[in-house]
């Protein structure tokens, strides 16, 4: 007499057979997730530099949560060509082409990102270096009471200053 088998746990599942075949080739690059990353970091990139030009903080600021998702993205994406640089030759010659493309744009705009960053420090640095040594410089006069109950007339010297150090 046949047995009869009546559930999915006598077969393996279409799962455990890709990931076996995936374990078998090694790592994989993330061409989609690569791409995706690197073109909106790029978009993003062009926001935010316009914004850091136009010296608008509040821009910089909103934008920096998706920045920092896509760049942990392309973190991720790119490992595999980093450990392994032999994985590029795997890609379609299109898709080097792209790759490269979009590589190089990042690397362009990164560039410009940064000399923008540092120059928008610099110039708020400089301004609260001014504002500190302007309010180093100032003299207050202060009046406070002396021993006998009397006004003493002691001049008193600088004042209190903080500042947020943050971009």
């Amino acid at each position: 007499m046949s047995q009869m088998i009546h559930d999915d746990e006598d077969f393996p599942a279409e799962d455990e057979f890709l990931d076996a075949e995936a374990a078998q080739s090694g790592p994989i690059i993330a061409f989609d997730d690569l791409i995706f990353a690197c073109t909106n970091l790029c978009d993003l990139l062009e926001i935010e530099n316009e914004a850091l030009a136009n010296h608008d903080p509040d821009t910089v600021k909103i934008l920096t949560e998706n920045k920092l998702a896509l760049a942990k993205l392309y973190e991720q994406a790119v490992q595999p060509l980093i450990v392994t640089p032999e994985l590029a030759e795997t890609l379609e010659p299109e898709q080097r082409d792209e790759l490269v493309a979009v590589g190089t744009r990042l690397k362009e705009l990164m560039g410009i990102n940064e000399i923008r960053l540092r120059a928008e420090m610099e110039a708020y640095q400089r301004v609260m270096d001014i504002l500190a040594d302007a309010a180093k410089k100032q003299a207050t006069n202060v009046t406070t009471y002396g021993r006998a109950g009397t006004f003493d007339h002691a001049s008193g010297v600088g004042g209190s200053l903080s500042f947020n150090k943050s971009l």
